[in-house]
């Protein structure tokens, strides 16, 4: 899939991994499922016309060629360590494609499904807002207003997500049925809590 980008924003550079590899430890081992790196997109306000801030100067799109279907996430890493801009990557192998993003600031990062569809927004009043909406996308629950916030929700509904998901596989391997009935009663508290959260987001929106 292609982005909705104005051809000013077009850079289509190849970028060597062995510059990147050179600069990461062991950066040959990081970097060997990676065959090719390319800056396709680069959105400033030279070639976008929208604002930067101090946090956010420009946001680059890089496209990954990868030799397996799995994301190398400390090639990413290792990547954003080196160039600190928001960079939106699109991971290609073959036929197959997904997406991902890290949070500025914080060790966090967002990542697609394969071959999942995405809609970008790339307009709005600044590039950091731009970027904003870019996470949002990522994000696993319908977003609120305030960037913060849906983060926050995002984090809490994702930590419950895999409290409930480790109970869920405790009674499944659980063979004494008393000790079943005691984590399904601890289960069903938290799945509770799991749907106000999707609940109050919804009403937020």
């Amino acid at each position: 899939m292609s982005f909705a980008l104005p051809k000013s924003t077009l850079a289509d550079k190849f970028l060597p991994k062995k510059v990147f590899e050179a600069k990461t430890p062991k950066g040959k081992k990081v970097f060997k499922t990676v065959v090719k790196i390319t800056l396709t997109h680069k959105l400033s306000p030279h070639t976008i016309n929208i604002e930067k801030t101090v946090k956010v100067p420009e946001i680059l799109l890089f496209e990954i060629v990868l030799h397996e279907k799995k994301i190398p996430k400390n090639a990413i890493k290792a990547i954003d360590a080196i160039i600190s801009l928001p960079i939106l990557y699109k991971f290609v192998h073959e036929e197959h494609f997904c997406f991902g993003i890290s949070l500025l600031e914080e060790k966090r990062y967002f990542y697609s499904e394969w071959d999942e569809v995405k809609e970008f927004s790339f307009s709005d009043t600044t590039l950091e807002k731009v970027y904003q909406n870019i996470v949002k996308s990522f994000l696993h629950v319908s977003t609120t207003k305030d960037f913060k916030e849906s983060l926050a929700l995002e984090q809490k509904v994702q930590t419950l997500g895999k409290e409930i998901q480790a109970l869920e596989n405790k009674i499944k391997n659980e063979k004494q049925f008393k000790k079943q009935l005691e984590l399904s009663r601890i289960l069903k508290p938290l799945e509770q809590e799991f749907q106000n959260l999707l609940k109050e987001n919804d009403a937020k929106d």
